[in-house]
């Protein structure tokens, strides 16, 4: 052999060595640097969930509403097992993200992704954030500042009136303030998110539903979380939160050429208490213009009714209270009630829909990073009155789940 190829294949036998080296050490807190000194962490979970539901429209892991009696075919087939118990299986929500750091920029950021919208990656969450002295900059995509998962429930939708959870675009400034036994946090952001919470409603009955035409400007909303120490247990939390939207809404049957606009707006506040091996939750949110805060899968009232020449708002109360309890430090049991009311005097005739709510959990940690959850909900409907002149003010339905994640 030439020494030329003696030094090539020197070369090609150490650029193996070092490859076999680097593959077989694992990384460092699995923590990766890549261009700009920059240091990337991948997490996620794959998930699975079964679920087996009646009378609940669609499949249970994006429905939260039950099916009136009133929507049943002239199919004999279908009369006969309207009522009968169906399955699901759903792996979509299987998610991946990387969270990025750059110490010498004072910058973070994050990309994120799951397979929900079918087999097609579907982007989640995608923003970077400057940290300033007291205070940051988030500009991209993110949760809105008005979500605050204030459910127990493990499902991907969840229940009627706190459905709300919406990432959008957005610039967002906020600071943490310290305080002895105390933390405050305070964001302010502006958000683009009003043709998901100023919504065009989908039960039938009502023809003359608004929705929204244009956006000019994005909306402000603001948020403020205090957590204090408790003598009986881990810190507490309160938290409150505000928004005004304005939008351009026009009718949506065509049947008119109004547009105007209106400023739709919603407020909500919350507390968690953790007391020994018990964490106690109270959730409220109240909305004007805004039905699509409450997040009903079918049969929403819209935000908007056009009546007797003029705009009509259509406004909600909703609340919940919740409780976990941890046996164990592998095994927890959650209970919950949510109640959502819609009142418009002039589109509803004098009714108020509403929906409630029932549910309850168990989680087993079957290792440090799976767990099993068997989760039942009971949701019932009233005054909804979905098809004119037909007697269907009244409707339930029942889900049940076994939900299967490993997290990393």
């Amino acid at each position: 052999m030439s020494k030329k190829g003696k030094t090539l294949s020197l070369l090609m036998g150490a650029s193996l060595l070092c490859f076999a080296t680097a593959i077989s050490k694992p990384a460092i807190a699995g923590t990766l640097t890549v261009k700009g000194n920059t240091q990337v962490n991948m997490y996620g979970f794959a998930y699975t969930e079964f679920s087996w539901y009646n009378q609940t429209a669609g499949d249970p892991d994006h429905y939260n509403m039950p099916i009136p009696d009133a929507t049943k075919s002239d199919s004999l087939l279908y009369q006969k097992t309207y009522d009968k118990i169906k399955s699901y299986a759903y792996s979509l929500k299987t998610r991946v993200g990387f969270y990025f750091k750059n110490k010498d920029s004072n910058i973070i950021g994050r990309i994120e992704g799951d397979f929900k919208s079918g087999s097609n990656f579907r982007l989640r969450r995608a923003y970077v954030r400057h940290n300033f002295k007291g205070f940051y900059v988030l500009v991209g995509q993110e949760w809105i500042l008005e979500d605050m998962i204030p459910t127990v429930g493990a499902a991907d939708s969840f229940p009627a009136g706190f459905n709300n959870t919406v990432r959008v675009p957005q610039v967002q400034i906020g600071t943490n303030i310290n305080l002895e036994s105390a933390s405050l946090k305070i964001a302010f952001a502006f958000e683009y998110a009003s043709s998901k919470n100023v919504k065009e409603g989908n039960a039938s009955k009502y023809s003359q539903q608004m929705y929204v035409n244009r956006t000019t400007v994005p909306y402000p909303a603001a948020r403020v979380i205090l957590n204090f120490d408790t003598s009986f247990g881990s810190p507490a939390e309160i938290y409150t939160w505000g928004a005004l939207i304005p939008v351009h809404v026009t009718t949506a049957d065509g049947t008119s050429s109004v547009d105007n606009s209106k400023t739709s707006y919603a407020f909500g506040a919350g507390i968690k208490v953790p007391i020994s091996i018990v964490t106690i939750g109270l959730n409220y949110n109240y909305t004007d213009g805004a039905t699509g805060y409450a997040g009903l899968s079918n049969y929403s009232p819209a935000s908007y009714y056009f009546k007797d020449g003029s705009i009509k708002g259509t406004a909600s109360n909703a609340y919940n209270i919740n409780a976990v309890v941890s046996l164990t430090p592998t095994i927890s049991i959650g209970a919950e009630y949510d109640y959502v009311e819609f009142k418009n005097d002039d589109a509803f005739n004098g009714s108020k829909p509403k929906v409630e709510t029932y549910l309850g959990n168990i989680n087993i940690n079957t290792t440090r990073l799976t767990k099993l959850t068997i989760e039942a909900r009971h949701i019932k409907a009233k005054d909804f009155d979905v098809i004119k002149d037909v007697k269907d003010d009244n409707f339930k339905g029942y889900q049940l789940y076994a939900i299967y994640k490993y997290a990393f």
